[in-house]
């Protein structure tokens, strides 16, 4: 009988000691705002220009699209995103300096240019997205402001860090979270000097220090930018030829409406 009692009490010890334990609430390992900004920093040091390729989809009001997308970046403000089709013929290009804008529709034979506003930029950035934070945000280089956050906290609920600045009157300016374990920013919200959000950047699947999904959002209008990248190269070397849309002969040249 003493016997039995003791088989049964070891076959009850070993059930209990196979039960899966629950993994331990991550532990915030950064203690101030200053190491998690320089981290960040250190990552983008010597980042000069980028090139990469993958699938881009917008959608907008009256001018949704998607397609491959081929993307070169000269920081601090020169974009340039050539769109094709399935079968590689271009849809659309576009490229900008920060300080003018082209698009070319090759297939109407039309190429619009003018000052790089927001409303003529929306060919590719969402409004309220200037060419520069959208390069930044590509190469996830980040945060967007300069200086130390007014606030920084870890984040439980998303298991983060979150830093926030705020405008000089005390209203928001730019939030952004960063992954307590790879420390990737993972999300940015960007806010107008009237403290009104301006456009939301998710970031993920990063390869090395760059993400290779990248989601802009704004809501007024309601814009939606998706970039699934991939190979992408660090540092090329570009001639002015490979920062602007391509010269091709009986193009329309046409300004944008003030």
């Amino acid at each position: 009988m003493r016997l039995s009692c003791l088989i049964c009490l070891l076959g009850i010890l070993a059930v209990a000691g196979c039960r899966t334990v629950p993994p331990p609430t991550p532990v915030p390992r950064l203690a101030s705002s200053e190491e998690v900004l320089s981290i960040l920093k250190a990552r983008q040091t010597g980042l000069d220009s980028f090139q990469a390729k993958g699938r881009l989809t917008l959608i907008a009001p009256g001018r949704s699209y998607s397609g491959t997308a081929r993307l070169k970046g000269s920081l601090p403000s020169t974009l340039r995103v050539d769109v094709l089709d399935f079968f590689g013929r271009s849809l659309l290009n576009f490229a900008s300096d920060g300080q003018q804008v082209e698009v070319l529709f090759p297939r109407e034979s039309k190429l619009f240019y003018g000052p790089a506003t927001p409303a003529n930029l929306a060919a590719f950035v969402p409004p309220g997205v200037t060419v520069d934070q959208a390069l930044k945000v590509v190469a996830g280089d980040l945060p967007l402001s300069s200086g130390e956050p007014a606030e920084y906290r870890y984040d439980a609920a998303t298991e983060s860090y979150l830093l926030t600045w705020r405008n000089p009157g005390g209203s928001l300016k730019e939030k952004l979270w960063v992954d307590s374990q790879s420390l990737h920013p993972v999300k940015e919200e960007w806010y107008g000097s009237d403290g009104k959000l301006t456009f939301t950047a998710e970031l993920s699947e990063f390869a090395g220090n760059r993400p290779q999904q990248i989601i802009f959002k704004t809501t007024e209008p309601a814009t939606e930018l998706r970039l699934a990248l991939q190979d992408m190269e660090l540092n090329p070397s570009f001639n002015r030829a490979d920062l602007r849309v391509p010269q091709l002969p009986g193009v329309q040249r046409v300004p944008f409406r003030p």
